[in-house]
């Protein structure tokens, strides 16, 4: 499938994840927000689009959507230059491709949003972006900030300490999550 109209800004996936999140196109899809970092703000990533080429790209959090029905499971990733969206099985095999020196500590969680939650709840402000004296590290995109009251503000987000409100996936965990619903695709395909 290929989403015709998306909203994007580079360096804003939360905000670009929230608007496709709204997508008519993914009406008839089960969506779940993926925020994808660590407790140490720094994880790799494979075919990710990166201004000097590395192999690797080393988040301190990326947003990615997974998407789902009884014929598919399938990640959105708009940094990705693996095609989009695609399979969630491959994407995990590919971007998350374990590296002999990474450290476990290096790998990264995940976290599991309802997209609802998230499009009712997720606040940001953009101060992230910002560095020290107020200067854009990025620039912001075009629409209007999302959220005021939510219940979801970035920081909040982006806490993977064991203190944190929503429940934590390893690596393995959510792996073996996506493996699983895509083996309920391939038995709903053959039946």
């Amino acid at each position: 499938m290929e989403i015709k109209e998306f909203n994007y800004a580079a360096n804003f996936c939360e905000e670009n994840i929230w608007h496709l999140c709204q997508n008519p196109e993914l009406d008839h899809f089960s969506k779940k927000v993926l925020i994808v970092s660590n407790n140490n703000r720094n994880c790799p990533f494979r075919f990710q689009k990166s201004i000097n080429g590395d192999e690797f790209v080393w988040w301190n959090y990326h947003v990615i959507l997974l998407a789902s029905n009884s014929d598919s499971s399938l990640i959105f990733d708009f940094d990705s230059t693996l095609p989009v969206p695609l399979s969630a099985k491959e994407y995990f095999e590919k971007s998350f491709e374990r590296d002999e020196n990474w450290k476990e500590s290096d790998l990264p969680c995940f976290k599991a949003i309802e997209s609802i939650d998230y499009l009712n709840s997720f606040v940001s402000d953009r101060s992230h972006m910002k560095d020290e004296n107020g200067n854009w590290m990025s620039s912001p995109p075009k629409w209007p900030v999302i959220g005021r009251e939510g219940g979801l503000p970035l920081p909040a987000l982006l806490d993977f300490s064991f203190s944190s409100g929503e429940k934590i996936y390893l690596l393995d965990e959510m792996q073996a999550l996506v493996e699983a619903m895509d083996e309920r695709v391939t038995c709903a395909l053959v039946e």
